[in-house]
């Protein structure tokens, strides 16, 4: 079955993704392509990273997934590392969900979900437990029990958080559609206009230490402690 991102006129985009499925476009995204399909030729000449940063002291396989690439092949991020992914427009407004596992298969309830969306020189980021979540716990969904995160080094970028074992539906989608079910806003952020060049790290188990640290040297004098993940 297909997942869908709905892009509303006027709220955020609001991402959803099946544990298989791949991710597909809205009407309200199709009625305004010719705007999106224009932005994607400049996107995609200097988009930036999504950086996948696994503070967790487990491992975790990835799946990277949209209307256009379904891939069979996960990716392994070890404990206490990280992996980089380019950020990517496969069609005009469809959007990607990196699906996360703690073992190698997806396995139903058993998945968290990092997604973004790029429309119109703008990203869009979202956290989801929909495939996981079981009413008001998010136990099953791996990077949660020491909370999940986005963010960035780029000021305008807005963060999402979602702290280890909480019930945070203004950070992450516990049910599919939270204003309607929960009375609550869709937790989509992003950044600002034109800001699709930077990096964005989707942390898991956020509320651990950051991961390796690097010894930096300032003129040769001074010895500057740099968190790789920060």
């Amino acid at each position: 079955m297909f997942s869908c991102i709905l892009f509303l006129a006027v709220t955020l985009p609001t991402i959803f993704s099946s544990v298989t499925g791949a991710t597909v476009i809205s009407d309200f995204a199709s009625q305004n392509a010719s705007d999106h399909a224009t932005s994607i030729l400049s996107e995609r000449a200097a988009l930036g990273n999504a950086i996948v940063s696994n503070r967790c002291n487990y491992d975790v396989w990835l799946w990277s997934v949209d209307e256009k690439n379904s891939p069979k092949q996960s990716t392994k991020i070890p404990a206490r590392s990280k992996h980089t992914e380019k950020f990517r427009t496969p069609c005009p407004g469809c959007g990607v969900s990196m699906k996360i596992s703690k073992t190698n298969g997806l396995e139903a309830g058993k998945i968290t979900q990092l997604e973004y969306a790029i429309r119109s020189d703008q990203i869009y980021y979202d956290i989801s437990f929909v495939d996981c979540a079981k009413g008001k716990s998010a136990a099953n969904c791996p990077g949660h029990d020491k909370g999940i995160r986005i963010d960035s080094p780029e000021s305008t970028c807005r963060p999402l958080n979602c702290a280890g074992g909480t019930y945070c539906v203004k950070d992450a989608y516990f049910v599919d559609q939270p204003k309607i079910k929960l009375g609550v806003p869709e937790p989509v952020l992003g950044c600002g206009k034109g800001k699709v060049g930077m990096d964005v790290y989707f942390k898991l188990c956020s509320d651990a230490a950051p991961l390796r640290r690097d010894i930096l040297s300032v003129a040769g004098r001074i010895a500057v402690e740099k968190a790789s993940d920060a």
